[in-house]
């Protein structure tokens, strides 16, 4: 009937314009992708200049001072460290990529040593001079330090360069030979001696994950300006990026090795070297970083994750005995983390926990939800070949209810026009 075909007409009319005014609004609500500045912003200049980067993997992420330090460096009694290229070329797995001289020198040690766990090569005693020992890799270019080559195995506490090379680091059988004389044999002979007094080292591994990849070429930055504020002689002190440390959760991780008095200390009393491992450190801490624990000699209680050649269940008596002697507050005050309060997030057992490969192809696989506006977008820290972190997130509403909304538009402008072609 007539009023059948109007009734149907006027329905067809309200669908089609309902449909259009949805979608004006949702196109009017749209936020813009979280991309960027262009140009892109550096890794050490994210800290400052991108607030979103900063509040996921920088230093004032939720997770930084959310959790005890206290015993969280396995055991070991000698640090090497092998000097090979840089950190944004390192695998997520530094020692797993077959050919590399990380690699060959990581099997000659594990096959010496004859098991490899936690993060370090448990040499059983009286198997190896130096004791257990812990293998890492350092940067070269300008994250690395004078008189650094590649090919180079700097080993603390001994405080010995070994100038391998860049070319027999790579030779299985020549550095068996070198595992056996300056590991297992402890030859005195072996190397020469360190230039620098004190040896600095911040996880800068960005492949393996965003925080240290983050936090930690800003603290390399941040550490050797304090140095020049201080006048301390660029032969004294050097400052390098290293590999995976253990505990990204505890971005920046800052590694010190130096005489057990400071540097302040005449050489005949400055003692011999240790070495002490530091986490949740900021810019904010180097001053007293390098003034108390480089300069004097002093651990910071607060800070101390542990230390060469100590066990963890060790640390916690040594941590508390060194705050009440210098009168600081232990257990140190904790910040917030309302994160870790939830199963599934923050440090504390889910969204940033310390797993293996938090950066994956160079992005951030765990999403982060956080309140904007009425809405939730969720985001992830997306980190270029060139080592740039950015905040990339889906726009809200996502464009595929758009397209929805389109599709119903074409469909109701459609059933508009076949009602009005039958109505003829």
């Amino acid at each position: 009937s007539a009023s059948t075909r109007f009734m149907s007409k006027l329905l067809v009319h309200r669908v089609f314009t309902q449909l259009i005014v949805a979608g004006t609004r949702r196109h009017a609500r749209r936020r813009p992708r979280l991309n960027p500045p262009k140009p892109r912003l550096a890794v050490a200049a994210a800290m400052d200049k991108n607030p979103e980067t900063n509040k996921y993997v920088g230093y004032h992420r939720e997770e930084v001072g959310s959790e005890s330090l206290v015993g969280t460096v396995k055991h070991f009694d000698c640090h090497a460290f092998l000097v090979h290229g840089d950190a944004d070329a390192w695998p997520s797995e530094e020692f797993d990529a077959e050919g590399d001289a990380a690699k060959t020198l990581h099997d000659a040690i594990k096959t010496a040593a004859g098991e490899h766990k936690s993060g370090v090569h448990q040499f059983k005693p009286g198997t190896s001079a130096v004791g257990k020992v812990k293998l890492n890799l350092s940067e070269t270019g300008a994250r690395g330090a004078a008189g650094d080559e590649a090919g180079d195995v700097i080993m603390f506490p001994q405080m010995r360069r070994h100038r391998l090379g860049a070319d027999a680091v790579n030779d299985p059988a020549k550095v068996a030979d070198f595992v056996r004389r300056a590991v297992v044999s402890g030859d005195d002979d072996a190397g020469e001696a360190t230039s620098h007094r004190a040896h600095l080292f911040v996880c800068t591994h960005m492949k393996r994950d965003a925080r240290c990849g983050v936090c930690g070429p800003a603290l390399i930055e941040s550490i050797r300006d304090e140095l020049k504020r201080l006048d301390v002689a660029d032969d004294a002190v050097a400052v390098r990026g290293c590999s995976h440390t253990g505990g990204h959760k505890y971005a920046g991780n800052l590694l010190l090795f130096i005489p057990e008095n400071g540097l302040a200390a005449k050489v005949e009393d400055a003692g011999e070297t240790k070495g002490v491992w530091y986490g949740y450190v900021t810019a904010a801490e180097i001053p007293a970083v390098l003034e108390r624990t480089v300069m004097r000699g002093e651990v910071i209680p607060r800070l101390w994750r542990g230390s060469m050649g100590m066990r963890p269940d060790e640390h916690e008596a040594a941590a508390a005995a060194e705050a009440k002697r210098i009168g600081e507050p232990w257990p140190p005050l904790k910040t917030p983390c309302d994160a870790c309060k939830v199963e599934g997030g923050g440090g504390g057992g889910g969204e940033l926990k310390d797993i293996e490969d938090v950066v994956v192809g160079g992005r951030v696989m765990k999403s982060v939800e956080t309140d904007r506006d009425d809405d939730v977008s969720k985001c992830d820290v997306r980190v270029g070949s060139d080592g740039a972190a950015s905040l990339a997130g889906d726009e809200w509403p996502p464009r595929w209810l758009d397209r929805v909304a389109i599709g119903g538009m074409v469909a109701g402008l459609a059933g508009m026009l076949a009602g009005v072609v039958f109505d003829r």
